[in-house]
């Protein structure tokens, strides 16, 4: 970490709120810095409030201030409304630094322009990050991501027999066979199960609490709290998967050990870590339910009103099994997730995987959430939105650093950016394919970082905006397109080959230039910088995203044109 000093962090004079272009009055404002709030509550003229600090307030790395607005919506009947947002103290020593003339730092929300007046701090220099960093090397955000927590660490509990082993492959993509289901009576909860298709992951596993079996809830119990004890987020527990099976009307879903383990979980005996309830074999279910229709409630009903029907009464019965009576014992904000590991239901699987990074991000530190999305195999969109948080820390990061950057080329820049897009994605890569000199040169190309480009060095023009989104964004869906194309399988360089191909001949790669071009003409340097212009990488995203479907298409694409006359063919230029 670079030397800090004091004199290099701004004083914060006051601050503006201007709602001219908002769609009614701001009523009050306030600002809270920490646990204390401050009214900003002085008027300048009808469409502004603004607040003044005396003496002026030092800003620090690391900040945040979080500011609220409340507004009459005639819309609802006069009821007062309120908008919220967060001031980075990042972002503004970035927008700070960049500049030695400017003086305010200006954030946007929803119409609302908010103005940070600053003024040099002329105080000693003192220490704040520690020794002054010699190195130009800029390390990938991922590497610091693996190194507080490499692998996604996950009890699943459950009875023999429920499907625990073919859920962790369909979600995860590894054959891991567990020893509850290997040698029933045999399994120890410390054992982790590790495997080479997927090194982001380790799997503790517990048989469940069968009737008979009560001296494993205190087994669970011990485990759960030694892991909490852990100080290093890498060996505690991040998530906790107790499975059911679905039973047939009039069964019982929570045995006594069942309810005791969930009794421990109310009263926070088990800690924070989440634990998400899972009923199995949501397929049985269906099947069960054809079977038992009357003809007479069929007839005449198309094949589409059928299946309707038949979901219905499955939903209706698993409330009543299973939902019910959970929600009964321990609440309605229990968290659970109804699935099958049948080929036709690999929605229920992405429904359970997005409830459980969810469950990650809330009560864990952020790096457990990330790892989650890249251990995990099943939902694209998670690790989507994975390749975005990748990109706009790497993009933060170069502006944090201006200084050395000045000193990179754009190409080293871009180099890190792809690592770090790359590793969330986990690939099954033995032979590093997709880290090689034969795909970087691919995706360079798409941005037009060549032998001469390529070494211009970094600045804060419209280019740099441009191809940080836009490289983000093509190898984002380029992988997005190996993910359904390798079907968890080892990825070969036809598979690459193809997934490249196929974006370029797209529109979709023309189509993501005009619209990045057109959001980046609009903005200043100062906004280039604000953490809420990167967040339009998402809106991007939205548009461009590739289902399931298109490409399965992409198996039927002739290979035989060379990839690299494609590439020229295709090749676009920025204005």
């Amino acid at each position: 970490m670079a030397h800090t000093s004091t004199a290099s962090c701004p004083l914060i004079n006051g601050i503006t709120v201007d709602f001219k272009k908002f769609k009614t009055n701001i009523e009050s404002a306030e600002i809270r810095i920490g646990k204390s709030p401050l009214r900003i509550d002085e008027r300048k003229g009808r469409k502004s409030l603004q607040h003044t600090f005396s003496p002026p307030m030092m800003l620090s790395p690391g900040d945040k201030y979080s500011l609220c607005m409340e507004y009459i919506d005639k819309c609802l009947c006069l009821e007062m409304r309120t908008e919220r947002t967060i001031l980075e103290a990042d972002d503004i020593l970035h927008a700070y630094s960049a500049s030695k003339f400017r003086r305010a730092y200006i954030k946007f929300h929803k119409n609302i322009r908010i103005i940070i007046n600053l003024s040099k701090n002329t105080t000693t220099e003192t220490e704040q990050f520690g020794p002054p960093d010699e190195s130009l090397e800029l390390p990938p955000t991922t590497s610091e991501i693996f190194q507080r927590c490499p692998r996604f660490r996950i009890l699943v509990a459950g009875k023999s027999g429920v499907g625990k082993s073919t859920l962790i492959h369909r979600v995860f993509g590894v054959e891991t066979v567990l020893a509850s289901h290997d040698k029933p009576g045999e399994v120890s909860i410390d054992k982790e199960f590790v495997s080479p298709q997927n090194d982001r992951l380790v799997i503790h596993d517990s048989k469940g609490f069968e009737p008979g079996e009560a001296d494993n809830i205190k087994i669970v119990q011990d485990f759960m709290e030694r892991r909490r004890a852990m100080p290093d987020l890498k060996d505690q527990l991040h998530a906790v998967w107790l499975c059911f099976e679905i039973p047939r009307a009039g069964g019982r879903l929570l045995e006594t050990g069942t309810e005791e383990f969930l009794t421990l979980k109310r009263s926070g005996m088990l800690g924070n870590v989440p634990i998400i309830v899972v009923f199995m074999k949501y397929d049985m279910l269906i099947d069960r339910m054809e079977r038992t229709l009357e003809e007479s409630s069929i007839n005449g009903l198309s094949d589409e009103a059928i299946e309707e029907l038949v979901k219905n009464k499955a939903d209706a019965e698993l409330h009543d099994t299973c939902i019910g009576p959970l929600e009964r014992f321990v609440g309605s904000d229990t968290p659970h997730a109804t699935i099958s590991a049948a080929i036709d239901y690999e929605e229920t699987l992405i429904h359970l995987i997005q409830i459980t990074e969810n469950c990650v991000a809330q009560r864990s530190a952020p790096q457990a959430a990330v790892i989650t999305s890249i251990a995990q195999r099943i939902q694209p969109g998670l690790k989507i939105r994975a390749s975005i948080e990748a990109g706009k820390r790497r993009y933060r990061k170069t502006l944090s650093l201006c200084t050395i950057l000045m000193k990179h080329k754009m190409r080293d820049c871009l180099h890190v950016l792809h690592t770090d897009i790359v590793m969330v994605w986990n690939f099954r890569d033995p032979y590093d394919h997709l880290h090689g000199p034969e795909f970087r040169e691919m995706m360079m190309k798409m941005v037009e970082v060549g032998s001469t480009k390529g070494y211009r060095h970094f600045s804060l023009g419209h280019s740099v905006l441009q191809r940080f989104m836009t490289y983000i964004v093509d190898l984002t869906l380029v992988l997005q397109t190996l993910y359904v194309v390798s079907e968890s399988q080892e990825v070969t360089r036809r598979a690459i080959n193809l997934a490249v191909k196929s974006y370029i001949v797209s529109p979709m790669s023309k189509e993501v230039r005009i619209r990045i071009q057109d959001y980046d003409r609009q903005l200043t340097i100062l906004e280039r910088m604000d953490r809420d212009t990167l967040n339009k990488l998402a809106e991007v995203m939205q548009f461009f995203s590739i289902d399931a479907v298109q490409v399965s298409e992409l198996a039927y694409l002739s290979l035989d044109e060379p990839l690299q006359i494609a590439m020229a063919q295709h090749s676009i230029v920025f204005s």
